[in-house]
């Protein structure tokens, strides 16, 4: 028994006539009478009586047109929540962030300005080693140099920066050799942090480990302590939260070892949506702008 035989069967009933139901469904009368035949024979018993040429439905044609009814109905309910769900899957955009996180939020809104519908499913994740999941085919991170992988799209290149107190011993500076103050003070994002770990790289290549003194993964709070003077701080120059700029600070250059880091995008291309895939092409043109 198919849906198409209880379809066909329905209509029968619906239309009281075998030529209706056939003009009804645009298919030939022989069809129709096949597919009636075909269900009688499988269940065994007569559904219609026939007086003449006209038909009429016994009892147990109303207890499968009871039962059909019901199946289809259900069927359709199936197909249209079914169809809801892949909507919502094509507009929804699942993405793990590991860099830029505070600048995230705003990204989102740049985008469903254009995209109202789009639905975001984030995983702020602090531990980059983790790599990406199944369920989020986008992932985006920070690494010391440019990822390798094809399938990794580089963002931005940003400069990493020391923050000072903006009245201290080095705010006469503009540049500095991160070496010069290896024996001061530093405040810093907790150890899991992929800046964390990057900055903590240039610090051995300037022959010291960074002496942190307090350890947050509120930005805010990072700043208040070095504008206060209670110790230096690594500040990503282009995604570094804008709501730290009333924090007032001095940012030097750093000459030696350059220090920067690379923004990055990797997708999984076999489980993008449509879109994430838009959402991967905004994030290049919005970081390109950015940069500018």
């Amino acid at each position: 028994m198919t849906f198409h035989q209880l379809t066909v069967f329905c209509q029968v009933v619906e239309s009281g006539s075998v030529t209706r139901a056939s003009e009804q469904l645009g298919v030939p009368q022989p069809a129709v009478t096949r597919v009636i035949r075909s269900l009688e024979d499988e269940l065994g018993v007569r559904l219609l009586d026939r007086w003449g040429k006209g038909i009429q439905i016994n009892d147990n044609g109303r207890l499968l047109y009871d039962y059909a009814r019901q199946v289809l109905r259900l069927t359709a309910n199936l197909e249209s929540s079914m169809e809801k769900r892949r909507s919502q899957a094509d507009t929804t955009i699942s993405i793990i962030v590991e860099a830029a996180s505070h600048l995230f939020p705003s990204i989102c809104a740049e985008f469903g300005k254009s995209h109202p519908d789009a639905k975001f499913r984030v995983l702020h994740q602090d531990t980059p080693d983790a790599g990406g999941s199944p369920d989020y085919p986008m992932r985006l991170f920070s690494t010391r140099q440019p990822a390798g992988d094809s399938g990794t799209r580089l963002l931005a290149d940003e400069e990493i920066k020391l923050a000072v107190q903006p009245d201290g011993p080095l705010a006469d500076k503009d540049r500095i050799e991160l070496g010069e103050v290896g024996r001061m003070d530093f405040v810093a994002l907790f150890k899991t942090r992929g800046l964390r770990r990057i900055t903590d790289y240039y610090c051995q290549e300037a022959g010291f480990e960074p002496n942190v003194i307090f350890e947050t993964d509120n930005t805010s709070t990072l700043m208040r302590y070095v504008s206060s003077g209670h110790g230096l701080a690594f500040i990503p120059a282009l995604t570094w939260p804008r709501e730290t700029e009333g924090v007032p600070v001095h940012l030097l250059t750093i000459t030696r070892p350059v220090c920067r880091r690379s923004i990055n995008l990797t997708l999984d291309q076999e489980r993008l949506g449509l879109y994430e895939q838009l959402f991967a092409d905004f994030l290049v043109e919005y970081f390109r702008k950015l940069s500018a």
